[in-house]
């Protein structure tokens, strides 16, 4: 039925503090005091207490500043919210209540104004995991001298996108290839990303996977919407 005293007073600190710390342990190229998203999966909560980290909704409530990293703070802000649902809820379908509750929270979020903007660039950090943008000038047509300076991130972090939206049933549309393929397309019709440079095969522009994930997010909070579930 929860615990009586603040998580952080009590066994369950203490182990979130050996959880945080054992992950952190084993990444040598990552030295803030911060996890990343595949780290993030790794945790484990507690036997008895059911927890779903790859839910979309429960990620953008555990990372309460929404810089694609959690902090062991917001691993204890989390536990804390958890612990008080559960104190209020009881243990019954405990896990379906706190994902409706952050599912709440994130449509709350995506419809504020520049909500969906907000969503699609924390999206972006997230699965960018630590690892900034890079800059390519690309030519602003085929036989012209104009370059232009454009942002991509790597081929692994829309390999992480599609695996966060995989919930979502993108897989019965389309496979990893075929999605960075379609990114990469969407970006050469956009002037972003000239197929014929080999030099990007492995790269997609931000902006690119930015507006997918703008869009994605739009197209659920319409179905939330014509569903009656914002009522």
């Amino acid at each position: 039925m929860g615990l009586s005293i603040s998580v952080a007073e009590s066994q369950l600190g203490t182990y979130l503090r050996s959880e945080f710390d054992r992950l952190k342990k084993f990444d040598r190229d990552y030295d803030t005091d911060q996890l990343i998203y595949h780290q993030v999966l790794q945790i484990s909560p507690p036997k008895d207490f059911p927890l779903d980290l790859q839910h979309l909704a429960t990620l953008w409530k555990l990372d309460r500043n929404h810089d694609g990293r959690v902090s062991f703070e917001e691993v204890l802000a989390f536990a804390e919210f958890c612990n008080e649902r559960q104190q209020a809820l009881g243990d019954l379908d405990l896990a379906q209540k706190l994902k409706a509750h952050c599912v709440m929270e994130l449509w709350s979020a995506v419809c504020e104004e520049k909500g969906e903007e907000s969503f699609a660039e924390w999206v972006v950090k997230l699965v960018s995991q630590g690892e900034q943008p890079k800059q390519f000038a690309v030519l602003v047509d085929e036989g012209s001298s104009k370059s232009l300076d454009v942002s991509f991130i790597q081929r692994d972090a829309v390999m992480t996108l599609y695996e966060l939206v995989k919930p979502y049933q993108i897989a019965s549309h389309i496979d990893q290839q075929g999605f960075l393929d379609l990114l990469q397309q969407t970006a050469e019709t956009m002037n972003l990303q000239p197929l014929s440079n080999q030099d990007l095969d492995d790269w997609v522009p931000v902006e690119v996977v930015h507006r997918w994930v703008k869009r994605f997010i739009s197209a659920h909070a319409r179905l939330f919407s014509e569903l009656g579930l914002d009522a």
